[in-house]
């Protein structure tokens, strides 16, 4: 091996000076008596070459020797360093030396406070996988930290759902809760929205929120894990087919703040497999709700909201009574009343498995309390009623002791 001494010698080593000849042009005549020198010159020469010679091939000797040495010492610091990174991962209160099972836990509830995150670098679950490297490898291991999205139609469309897909396949076979915004503006677009990267997603689907314009053929393909649904309109484009069975499916939200709701043409949902329905519109006609009731022959959580209580003699469903409606499975009822004639409805309506209430009214105090039809709506029904909640109408309030008597127990709020 070479040493420093003899790495010294050869950069150091002095080299004999030649005696001087360069007076003498290579082709003019060279007196007799110079002749002797110039083959002892020559002779020098060649001997310092070959001893340069000697040096440099030892010297790149060491070079090879040195860069082999330069390789190992990488080598050795490299395990160094990733020995430092891992005790020191020991030794981080991060780690706190907590099972991968229980940490993904912990994990699980630093989730938002959301059914459907939205991705972000700086918020969980994304931001655990920064923190080390056994956090990243228990994020990753963890499919239900992944198992909820909020995806924006218009984002997936600029890189083809990529973000989203590497989002929902860490998931693997765990339900899905996705909600969906249809933020595209198709007004110029020629060929129809495609959402194909998303279906098979959907198909993993137990909890779906569509927001936005309806898409053609949405549920057409296998949604059979889907038990919840809600689907939020905009403008005048109320329209929910599901063609496919669902036969999970127990709850529905149907809601727009813009549109009215006096038909049910354009809604098409197993209605008699429902046990929790949500209808929140602008304005719902009594004669559609009335219908949603009899149809949800096993619903046991009602709520409407703003139930539209005034005869409507234009609506579609014209024919159809406010009288004689019977559901024998609702145990909550929440209305919101828009307009008068609340009593109307307590007349048609007969719910003998009633145990909670809540009614509000969205003028406080404009329109008096049915007390009559509220009367024989709970004699008729024979209800376990339990609790009722009124607000915004304290025309109740003179006849609480009443109703006490009617129903022992019956905690009322008002």
């Amino acid at each position: 091996m070479i040493g420093p001494d003899l790495l010294n010698d050869l950069l150091h080593s002095p080299i004999l000076e030649p005696l001087s000849l360069s007076y003498y042009p290579p082709t003019s005549h060279v007196p007799s008596d110079k002749v002797q020198t110039i083959h002892a010159v020559v002779t020098q020469r060649k001997s310092q070459l070959a001893a340069l010679d000697d040096r440099i091939e030892l010297l790149n000797h060491a070079m090879e020797e040195l860069q082999v040495i330069q390789a190992r010492l990488k080598e050795k610091r490299a395990i160094v360093q990733e020995s430092l990174k891992y005790h020191e991962a020991l030794a981080s209160p991060a780690r706190c030396l907590l099972p991968s099972e229980l940490l993904g836990e912990i994990f699980l509830r630093c989730l938002p406070q959301t059914n459907y995150v939205t991705p972000s670098s700086n918020e969980c679950p994304m931001v655990l996988t920064k923190v080390c490297r056994h956090w990243r490898v228990v994020a990753l291991s963890t499919p239900r930290l992944w198992a909820s999205l909020s995806i924006s139609l218009l984002r997936a469309n600029t890189t083809s759902g990529d973000e989203y897909k590497r989002w929902l396949e860490k998931a693997r076979s765990v339900p899905l809760s996705l909600r969906v915004v249809h933020d595209m503006d198709l007004s110029d677009r020629k060929e129809p929205l495609s959402i194909q990267w998303l279906r098979p997603f959907l198909g993993q689907c137990s909890d779906l929120w569509w927001h936005g314009p309806p898409v053609q053929g949405l549920l057409d393909g296998s949604v059979q894990s889907l038990s919840r649904f809600q689907v939020t309109f905009h403008k005048a484009s109320i329209l929910v087919s599901i063609p496919s069975p669902m036969p999970r499916l127990r709850s529905a939200v149907l809601q727009s703040m813009t549109c009215d709701l006096h038909s049910l043409r354009s809604i098409d949902l197993p209605w008699h497999q429902l046990l929790e329905l949500k209808i929140q519109f602008a304005l719902v006609s009594s004669a559609t709700f009335l219908q949603v009731i009899s149809l949800c022959t096993q619903v046991q959580r009602v709520s409407v909201s703003s139930i539209c209580v005034d005869p409507l003699p234009q609506t579609d469903l014209q024919p159809f009574p406010l009288i004689g409606t019977v559901n024998h499975s609702i145990h909550q009822l929440e209305v919101n009343v828009i307009r008068a004639g609340l009593g109307n409805l307590f007349e048609a309506l007969t719910l003998p498995a009633l145990e909670e209430l809540v009614i509000r009214f969205c003028s406080p105090d404009m329109y008096p309390w049915p007390h009559k039809q509220f009367s024989a709506f709970v004699t008729r029904s024979k209800c376990p009623l339990k609790w009722v909640t009124i607000h915004r109408n304290k025309g109740v309030e003179s006849h609480l002791t009443e109703y006490l008597k009617m129903l022992p127990g019956l905690k009322m709020v008002t």
